[in-house]
């Protein structure tokens, strides 16, 4: 499976097939979004978005790095994703329906596609909901350990656009908190990468944000040692963390 990169001709190419395809469907006609719009003024709100995206990218060529009137800040990036992102809930939603299930694996990466895009021009991720859903739906469908590790990359690139307000982590008595399942969901795609340095960078961060899961997290992974016959490297990362944490809990 393709693993996004946030770059804006593949998602413009991406989107147009997507959209193609539902055009040229035989149920095209009576397609409605959860707000009521049908497949063509989809369309039409895409290619607009599209097209800001692209001036956006334009406007950042600008090698004085000078900010002019056209030029988009991190608040005017972080709005603009937020109603992009809406427009992928509203893609996601149509492609669940059994005739197009073979285009969830696309729209996710272009979810994903997205908010690599945001991050990377400053903007803030303000709903990761969705995004949450598209990165667990890629991970499911990949396995080869490279493209496991690139994904793991991406989900820190993406956890660092994450708002502060979500950082913040609040409502700790939901353990489906996309946050929550975001930063659980990088350990185990680190750990499936079989590197060891990619799996500290991901344990590291799941300590900081979520101890009180963290004894459970690596428990769960050493079983997944022994089920699944993971190689020694990657056994003695996750037995490292596995003894710390195991003395945390004795200790206390």
């Amino acid at each position: 499976m393709r693993i996004p990169t946030g770059n804006l001709e593949s998602y413009r190419s991406g989107i147009d097939s997507v959209l193609d395809d539902l055009t040229l469907s035989t149920d095209a006609a009576t397609l409605r979004t959860c707000e009521g719009a049908d497949l063509e003024l989809l369309a039409e709100a895409f290619r607009q978005l599209v097209e800001v995206m692209t001036c956006i990218e334009a406007d950042s060529r600008i090698e004085d790095g000078s900010q002019t009137p056209h030029r988009a800040g991190g608040e005017d990036i972080t709005e603009l994703g937020e109603y992009a992102l809406k427009l992928q809930g509203n893609l996601a939603t149509l492609v669940k329906q059994p005739e197009f299930v073979d285009q969830q694996d696309r729209v996710a990466g272009l979810t994903v596609d997205l908010a690599l895009w945001v991050a990377a021009h400053g903007g803030r991720l303000d709903s990761i909901e969705e995004l949450v859903d598209a990165l667990a739906l890629i991970a499911n469908h990949t396995s080869d350990p490279g493209e496991l590790g690139q994904l793991s990359t991406v989900m820190a690139r993406i956890t660092g656009a994450v708002s502060r307000v979500i950082r913040e982590d609040l409502e700790k008595i939901n353990p489906g908190r996309p946050w929550r399942v975001l930063l659980l969901n990088r350990g185990i795609v680190a750990t499936r990468s079989h590197d060891p340095a990619t799996m500290e960078e991901a344990f590291t961060l799941l300590i900081r944000h979520l101890p009180e899961d963290a004894a459970q997290f690596f428990a769960s992974g050493m079983q997944q040692m022994e089920a699944l016959n993971y190689p020694a490297h990657v056994r003695q990362v996750m037995e490292k963390y596995h003894r710390q944490w195991t003395m945390n809990r004795t200790l206390h």
